[in-house]
């Protein structure tokens, strides 16, 4: 098919206008209608959730990515590895279409590796300018990965992560907290309930302050 799904993914966003018409985004994507992505973004074979953003000339391929992310500049979210285990690690002896554009088989030997490769972006993630996140990787809830981080092994919800290979920083909150809030799931509930919680967003996450958050939440469940 060579280039065909990227046609066929233009022609599906050409009218929305929070998606530029210079980014590249394939037939096999989903992406929520309340995304922002950028000029020369490249998107394959991913999902995007709701209010998230992606900022210009990031590549993503093989993601699923949560509610309201903030991915910035020239990252790379999935990238596959080549054969280290195999006589050569050149993909034109294991890739039908690879990147010297010539065929020397009929088979993707690594085909079946696509699920256990596939990227997972949990909601209110933050990527930083310039990193890279290997194919495989979980991210969990509210993580924040540092510019120019390479990423080759799962963070954890709340984490900072950063450097190369990437390391666990720090929490953002206490582990008291940070199970709150992942048991909150806010991304979860109605825009117009999250816009009356504004608020809540513009002052420091304190314990009083998500006591209060939990009971205003709690309140509209019940009502």
């Amino acid at each position: 098919m060579g280039k065909f799904h990227f046609f066929v993914g233009l022609a599906k966003t050409l009218f929305n206008k929070r998606i530029s018409f210079l980014s590249f985004i394939s037939s096999r994507c989903i992406i929520d209608k309340t995304c922002v992505i950028c000029r020369g973004v490249k998107i394959k074979s991913s999902k995007i959730g709701s209010y998230s953003y992606v900022s210009a000339c990031t590549d993503i391929e093989n993601a699923e990515i949560g509610k309201f992310c903030s991915i910035a500049d020239h990252c790379r979210i999935g990238m596959s590895s080549h054969s280290l285990q195999y006589l050569s690690s050149s993909p034109l002896f294991t890739q039908k279409v690879n990147a010297l554009r010539e065929k020397w088989t009929d088979r993707d030997v690594f085909e079946k590796k696509d699920v256990e490769e596939r990227v997972f972006l949990g909601n209110d993630v933050w990527v930083g300018s310039h990193a890279l996140i290997n194919g495989g990787v979980h991210v969990g809830d509210g993580a924040c990965i540092a510019a120019g981080a390479v990423v080759v092994k799962d963070v954890p919800s709340y984490a900072i992560v950063g450097g190369v290979p990437a390391k666990v920083i720090k929490y953002r909150f206490e582990q008291r907290m940070i199970d709150r809030l992942v048991a909150l799931r806010w991304w979860d509930f109605p825009v117009e309930k999250l816009k009356s919680l504004v608020p809540f967003f513009q002052k420091e996450t304190t314990e009083e302050m998500l006591i209060e958050l939990e009971r205003n939440l709690l309140n509209n469940i019940n009502e």
